[in-house]
């Protein structure tokens, strides 16, 4: 179990261990040793991996998280779901608890981060009035955007870019739904569309990680995203991940057949390190 890249969360003890472990695997020596820490250095790996899930949940989150905690991701960046402080579903401010970011002009419905109590979620400042976009520190390594894409859609977050253009680097993961796509260039000036869009954030080493590790092209998806009325034959990929190269790990769209029966949109699930 030769480790491309430690994890900057590990620890110098845990670093010091991999270092004996190396020592072993190059010897060749007691293979019963070899899979003691092969095991511990497993287990070290999951524990440094942070899964996230997005997902436009179509609304109505207070009756539907259960199902997406299923899921076991240690972050939930949920788009169209109600402010919890002011909701009076007791489950639903439960799951919330106190480590979670809301965002919105309608109590019933905006966008949310929700975290594992032991991950530090900071806030971090931005410019322009801008509500449904939340930048955050995640546990003092990385930096997350949260995006749900209101009317103008991609011209927002063109905006939302070009007014702060210093978050915008490769230790940035930008997820949620854009409700964009490159089918939709017309409707939007040339000058911010989403090619542009795409080559703006190319500018800055973050790129769409399902077209990545597909090499779909842009506007020619093999899966769709969203399903406008929930109609499997009516159906758009506009909810993307953005990262630098090899920052994610395991990419998933979940699946449609179950999925299409709760929402118009279908989680995102992506495992970093």
């Amino acid at each position: 179990m030769i480790i491309d890249e430690i994890p900057d969360t590990w620890t110098n003890d845990q670093k010091e261990v991999y270092e004996i472990y190396s020592k072993y695997v190059s010897k060749g020596d007691d293979s019963e040793v070899i899979a003691e820490f092969e095991e511990l250095l497993t287990r070290w790996l999951k524990e440094s991996q942070i899964k996230i899930v997005s997902w436009n949940c179509n609304g109505k989150f207070r009756e539907k998280f259960k199902e997406i905690i299923e899921e076991e991701a240690d972050i939930y960046v949920i788009q169209e779901c109600e402010d919890p402080a002011q909701s009076t579903d007791e489950d639903y401010r439960e799951f919330a608890g106190e480590n979670y970011l809301w965002t919105g002009h309608l109590h019933y419905k905006g966008l949310g981060i929700f975290a594992r109590e032991d991950i530090k979620l900071e806030k971090l400042e931005s410019n322009g009035e801008f509500e449904h976009f939340i930048p955050v520190r995640v546990n003092d390594t990385f930096n997350m955007l949260g995006v749900w894409a209101m009317p103008k859609y991609v011209e927002m977050i063109h905006d939302f870019f070009d007014a702060n253009e210093e978050l915008f680097d490769e230790n940035l993961i930008m997820c949620g739904d854009f409700n964009s796509s490159v089918v939709f260039n017309y409707h939007h000036p040339k000058s911010k569309n989403h090619t542009v869009l795409n080559e703006k954030l190319e500018s800055k080493n973050l790129f769409s990680v399902y077209h990545a590790m597909t090499e779909d092209e842009q506007g020619s998806e093999k899966e769709m995203t969203f399903f406008q009325s929930r109609h499997l034959n009516y159906s758009f990929h506009m909810d993307l991940v953005y990262a630098a190269k090899n920052v994610v790990k395991e990419f998933n769209i979940l699946d449609h057949f179950k999925w299409i029966t709760v929402s118009d949109h279908l989680p995102i699930a992506f495992v970093i390190e």
